[in-house]
């Protein structure tokens, strides 16, 4: 069946997923794409109101995320929206950056420890590159971990903010 077929067979609203982190259960609604070269066209209507996420990077491993901007958004909104693809961006800049240097320290490591008589390292052997890998990065990973607690708590206090916003409009 193609996208396009899948796409026609989707129930209104259509949801993937709405700034809500979902559980493991796969929505009915929602659409899989595994990793392809071609990147897919979605068309999709306006009121259907969603955030588009993507499949993996191949490098950061990190979806894509495409937010909705909503009509008539509020200052608050624009903030908290920003503020997410900002850190989106970070992040996948960072695993970028983190994984390229894995990979190329890995590969390193084999080549190093490989010869023609023994062309496979075993579980233990590799073992030593992730230890001093790890080790070697440890400030690298504590500052990231810090930098993204400090992130998502201001997500999270500019998703409250929003939220009650959106409960005083109702009200008033």
């Amino acid at each position: 069946m193609t996208l396009t077929n899948r796409l026609h067979q989707i129930p209104k609203p259509f949801f993937i997923f709405k700034r809500r982190v979902s559980s493991l259960k796969k929505s009915p609604q929602a659409i899989f794409i595994g990793k392809t070269i071609e990147e897919p066209i979605i068309v999709l209507r306006e009121e259907n109101n969603i955030d588009l996420i993507g499949p993996p990077d191949a490098l950061s491993n990190l979806r894509p995320i495409i937010r909705e901007i909503i009509k008539n958004e509020t200052v608050l909104q624009r903030k908290y929206r920003e503020a997410a693809d900002a850190t989106q961006k970070w992040n996948q800049e960072f695993w970028q950056k983190h994984n390229k240097n894995f990979f190329t320290k890995k590969e390193i490591f084999v080549k190093k420890h490989t010869s023609e008589a023994k062309p496979n390292l075993n579980a233990d052997e590799m073992s030593e590159f992730y230890k001093t890998f790890l080790n070697k990065n440890w400030q690298t990973h504590v500052a990231y971990n810090f930098e993204w607690y400090g992130r998502n708590f201001h997500l999270l206090m500019l998703s409250l903010r929003v939220h009650l916003e959106h409960l005083r409009s109702k009200i008033l």
